[in-house]
C-alpha cells in the first residue's frame, strides 16, 4: 500500500528512509533542491551520481546519503542538462522512476520534493497533477 503525505518544508527535515534529487541527467547537483542537498550532505554525493550517469529521464540511481542521516539519496532527472525547461510529463517519468528505486532499494519512505517547479518551469500544479 501507498500513503502520500504533502508537506511543506525542507526535505532535509523529512524523516524518511531516503528523498529524491530533482537531478538532471548528468548527475551535477547545482541549484534550487539539489544544490541545496549537495550542500548539506557533502561533494561525495554529487561524484557519486556523475560516475552513475548519463541517467535518462524516465531512469533513477541512487547514491549514498553522505553525511545526511538517510539511508540513501534517489536521483530522478527531470531534464538532460541543469537548467532547462522541461514538458509536465518529465516530472510523471521521473516521480514513477524514484518510486520504483526506492522501492528496489526497499526503502519503506521516500521524500519527493516539487520536482520541475524550478528551473524546469512547470507549475505546481502541473507538477501535483504528473506526481499522482
Amino acid at each position: 500500500m501507498v500513503e502520500i503525505e504533502v508537506r511543506q518544508g525542507s526535505i532535509l527535515d523529512a524523516g524518511t528512509d531516503a528523498i529524491a534529487n530533482a537531478a538532471n541527467s548528468i548527475g551535477v547537483m547545482g541549484g534550487g533542491v539539489a544544490g541545496v542537498i549537495r550542500k548539506a550532505a557533502g561533494e561525495s554525493v554529487e561524484r557519486e551520481a556523475i560516475k552513475k550517469g548519463p541517467t535518462p529521464v524516465g531512469k533513477a540511481v541512487v547514491t549514498t546519503a553522505g553525511q545526511l542521516a538517510f539511508k540513501g539519496i534517489v536521483h530522478a532527472p527531470t531534464m538532460e542538462r541543469p537548467a532547462m525547461l522541461i514538458p509536465p510529463s518529465n516530472v510523471g517519468k521521473a516521480t514513477h522512476a524514484a518510486m520504483n528505486a526506492a522501492e528496489h532499494e526497499k526503502y519503506a519512505s521516500l521524500a519527493i520534493p516539487g520536482l520541475g517547479t524550478g528551473v524546469g518551469g512547470v507549475s505546481a500544479a502541473e507538477a501535483a497533477g504528473e506526481m499522482a
